[in-house]
């Protein structure tokens, strides 16, 4: 009797997961699609692209809906009907954990960036203001972006396909020295942008007080 129950009960939560990714994570994409669209019209506007933070919005929404279609897209296929290309193709597999370590990573600089550039541009010293430029965002932008797809090219080498029980595979990173380095690297990145974020935005309304 316990073992039936315990049978139909992961089938329940197998079918709850199942439904869930179907219809929330539809939703999702479509939300999240719509809003950077949306994003992109406003910020792309001629009055709009001659301030640097827009740009760097521009460049964070252009990301978003890069990640939205690699990750979250690959989720609700994977999970919600069961259609996994990562698991039959060692490229496949490869490629999908770069650009999804890579798009989240540029989210966040892009991010840090708009923060750092809005912390200058309300500061009382005309030298901090001066360091607002679109000419700045865009160097800041393609040598940003270029350091972060080269330094998360590792995963293009340790990713592997692997098998954690019968008939069950994963695309993940190989065991050992990748592993340990992607989890100490996720913990002080997620850290690291938490603490720039706060820093910047209470600078920023520290440099807003002032002027008033």
């Amino acid at each position: 009797m316990s073992s039936q129950y315990s049978s139909n009960l992961v089938v329940t939560m197998q079918l709850v997961q199942t439904y869930t990714c179907q219809i929330v994570g539809s939703i999702l994409i479509f939300i999240g699609t719509v809003g950077c669209i949306f994003n992109l019209i406003i910020f792309s506007k001629k009055t709009l692209r001659k301030n640097p933070c827009s740009i760097y919005f521009i460049a964070y929404n252009i990301v978003n809906l890069l990640y939205i279609y690699c990750n979250l897209l690959y989720t609700v296929v994977s999970l919600g009907y069961d259609i996994d290309p990562a698991i039959y193709s060692l490229v496949f597999c490869r490629l999908h954990l770069y650009a999804s370590l890579l798009f989240h990573c540029l989210n966040q600089y892009y991010l840090i960036l708009a923060s750092i550039d809005r912390m200058f541009i309300t500061s009382r010293n005309a030298n901090r203001r001066r360091r607002s430029t679109k000419r700045l965002a865009y160097i800041c932008i393609i040598i940003g972006t270029i350091f972060w797809a080269l330094f998360h090219s590792h995963t293009l080498i340790f990713t592997s396909i692997i098998q954690f029980a019968p008939y069950v595979y994963v695309c993940y990173f190989q065991p050992g020295a990748e592993t340990t380095f992607v989890a100490y690297y996720t913990i002080i990145t997620e850290t690291l942008v938490l603490v720039l974020m706060i820093t910047c935005g209470l600078c920023s309304l520290n440099n807003i007080r002032k002027i008033r």
